[in-house]
């Protein structure tokens, strides 16, 4: 079996309030099991002042996360607020690792997840993972490289963000300690009964009007129907300066014709060649349309996601792209009270404002395949019964 326990605090200037409060939230001793992970979303400065290393360091566990501009467990939902949620368990273990990401990152991935299956008793269950945005690697080429280091195991998570406007704070938590280029993850081993599900936009904002992406490199989109992707895009009315605008703007749909749902693409620039910067892989061959987000389709499908992934009980992640949290504005918090509302009294759950969302998605085959993910809110559940030793 395993169970799960939350806590938060605000007390982000005294280290010794902010434990006190945790450690009384938690109630460990009553409620721990042999085997626990503590995953953890806070405001950066929590670091700053000293507060997540003395939590960290009080905490008889080991703990990953990331840094946000807004999170919420329980009842409480803030941008300066620091949430843990705790899975706990006598059958599943738990292990954590950071790798390194720089050049050198497909040998840094590669040797550390074949380090890691090495130490512990089977292959992992589901990997959470965690890294800030790096500009010079995407982050659908850190998660392709882990995907297959690991051999396909299911992997969640998110792209770090923060609250400032270039991201320069957001940073991956082990242990208490912040890595500005690291991979973290937390390998979950042992037979759990997990469900996935993603809230992206409204299927009735998507224009009738589909494509093939005919010619791409990685997330470069270069052409759609055998022209040049700029050419095509302002044919069907955009233009260079719509799609320049960024993130927010003009999500893409793209339609891997595998079953799968669809996957939501955000733009992030425009080159010199007319192509298009997209915020993740735009495979050749795959369907291409234009969709639109606004805040009502925010909270209508999430709601939708929750109802469906809340017919499994057990605790939540929820990582929800910094695009719909920028569409909602002023009224930034509306998501995540719409979780709060939908969970309260009957799941733990911890939410999280995220740069790039990871979740698999189910294909025609009912497996699960590993996607990264735009302008979308991805969920984890698991079941708080569903953990058997293996």
């Amino acid at each position: 079996m395993i169970t799960s326990i939350t806590a938060s605090t605000r007390e982000i200037d005294d280290p010794k309030i902010a434990v006190n409060e945790i450690l009384t939230a938690l109630n460990l001793e009553k409620l721990m099991k042999k085997n626990s992970l503590g995953i953890i979303s806070c405001f950066s400065e929590f670091e700053e002042t000293g507060v997540l290393k003395a939590i960290c360091e009080a905490l008889p566990f080991e703990c990953i996360g990331s840094t946000t501009c807004l999170n919420g467990t329980g009842k409480e939902i803030d941008q300066i607020l620091f949430s843990i949620v705790v899975l706990t368990s006598d059958e599943c273990t738990f292990k954590t690792t950071m790798i390194e990401i720089d050049e050198n990152y497909e040998n840094n991935i590669n040797s550390t997840i074949k380090k890691l299956y090495e130490e512990i008793a089977a292959k992992p269950t589901l990997f959470l993972s965690y890294f800030p945005l790096i500009h010079a690697i995407g982050g659908n080429v850190i998660l392709s490289t882990l995907d297959e280091a690991s051999g396909n195991v299911p992997i969640f998570g998110t792209v770090v963000v923060d609250h400032t406007s270039d991201y320069s704070t957001s940073s991956a938590i082990l242990n208490g300690s912040l890595y500005r280029n690291g991979l973290v993850l937390g390998a979950i081993t042992g037979e759990i009964d997990m469900s996935f599900e993603i809230a992206s936009i409204n299927e009735e904002k998507i224009r009738k009007q589909k494509a093939i992406i005919t010619k791409s490199n990685g997330s470069i989109l270069m052409e759609i129907n055998g022209k040049p992707a700029l050419e095509y895009l302002e044919e069907i009315g955009l233009t260079k300066e719509d799609l320049s605008i960024g993130l927010g703007v003009v999500p893409l749909v793209i339609d891997h014709k595998d079953g799968t749902k669809n996957v939501i693409r955000g733009v992030f620039a425009v080159t010199p060649e007319g192509y298009v910067v997209c915020g993740g892989s735009m495979p050749e061959g795959a369907s291409i349309a234009i969709g639109g987000l606004d805040a009502h389709d925010v909270v209508t499908t999430t709601e939708e996601a929750i109802i469906n992934i809340k017919k499994d009980s057990g605790v939540m992640l929820s990582y929800s792209c910094i695009a719909r949290y920028l569409v909602t504005s002023p009224n930034v918090t509306i998501e995540a009270e719409k979780i709060k509302e939908l969970n309260e009294g009957t799941s733990n759950y911890l939410f999280t404002v995220s740069g790039g969302e990871i979740c698999p998605l189910i294909d025609e085959n009912g497996k699960l395949k590993n996607y990264f993910h735009n302008y979308t809110n991805v969920m984890c559940r698991i079941k708080e019964t569903g953990c058997k030793k293996i």
